[in-house]
């Protein structure tokens, strides 16, 4: 079933002119439960994972559970196929987005506890057929559902603070205010690839940077406990980013449409794989609110 995002409630750009610069595009990944296999783009689903290159296991200290002492097995949190996601840039030679971390943090996880690998799928000829599980995992929220995903691309504009003082405070003069742009216009909830991150629980700080080499990092991959709900276009009508076809959805449906994952990412909110924008093989980091 296709996922359509409802058209904002204004074209920010002809209100504040400076903004259409700061376009950027996003793809929102519309997860829903399902039965993904390693050829299929996927949340939480099995990996084409090459039979014989090692699976990834955690050697951090872990603060969950009795799997304290002993390496934990990675989990697979998303894999993309580029054919899937035409509007997003893939670095040039892969085709194939893998992500993979240590379910056994919860809040705070080190760059070894998070693995991103940029791939050719054609490259991999024997996939891995039964790739270990963790043991005894303690934060089962911190382990995605197998989800099949409808990506959509969409415009977003970024978190008031990472742009100029002049634009934000043009959006804080704004007639219809700054809650409507931070919730109905920028940046997008939900599970999706690319665009920009909400600050809006801890205050942005300084911009993601590589911890390796200090280049700025740009966010690939954001988390999210729930698609949409607490945003709001101001105007009384349903949720900016509650997809058109689910308006009429309850009970269990509504359920399991706004929280497909079962993630819980922080304080019920969302997070963000970063990684570097001069190498992309640079080790990526996870930003949590």
């Amino acid at each position: 079933m296709p996922h359509t995002t409802r058209p904002p409630i204004v074209d920010i750009t002809e209100v504040i002119p400076e903004l259409a610069a700061h376009a950027r595009t996003a793809i929102r990944l519309h997860p829903r439960q399902g039965d993904p296999g390693p050829d299929d783009s996927s949340i939480g689903g099995p990996l084409r994972w090459p039979a014989d290159e090692p699976w990834p296991f955690c050697d951090d200290p872990h603060e969950l559970g009795p799997s304290a002492e002993a390496p934990v097995a990675m989990v697979p949190i998303a894999q993309i196929y580029a054919a899937d996601v035409p509007a997003y840039p893939f670095p040039e030679g892969s085709d194939l987005l893998q992500i993979l971390w240590c379910p056994d943090h919860d809040g705070d996880w080190p760059d070894e506890t998070i693995m991103v690998r940029w791939r050719r799928a054609a490259d991999v000829t024997a996939v891995l057929a039964d790739p270990p599980a963790p043991h005894m995992v303690e934060a089962t929220w911190l382990v995605a559902a197998p989800c099949v995903l409808d990506p959509e691309p969409i415009t977003e504009y970024p978190y008031a603070e990472e742009l100029p003082r002049q634009i934000q405070d043009a959006i804080k003069e704004w007639e219809t205010g700054y809650p409507a742009y931070q919730y109905g216009l920028s940046i997008a909830s939900g599970c999706k690839l690319g665009g920009g991150m909400a600050w809006n629980v801890t205050g942005m700080g300084e911009s993601p940077e590589c911890a390796q080499c200090g280049a700025p990092s740009h966010l690939i991959l954001q988390l999210d406990s729930s698609e949409w709900g607490g945003e709001s276009d101001h105007d009384g009508g349903p949720p900016r980013w509650r997809p058109i076809e689910d308006t009429d959805l309850h009970d269990d449906a509504r359920l399991a449409a706004i929280q497909p994952t079962g993630l819980e990412i922080g304080r019920y909110s969302h997070g963000g794989f970063f990684i570097c924008t001069a190498d992309h093989r640079h080790p990526a980091t996870f930003h949590s609110q």
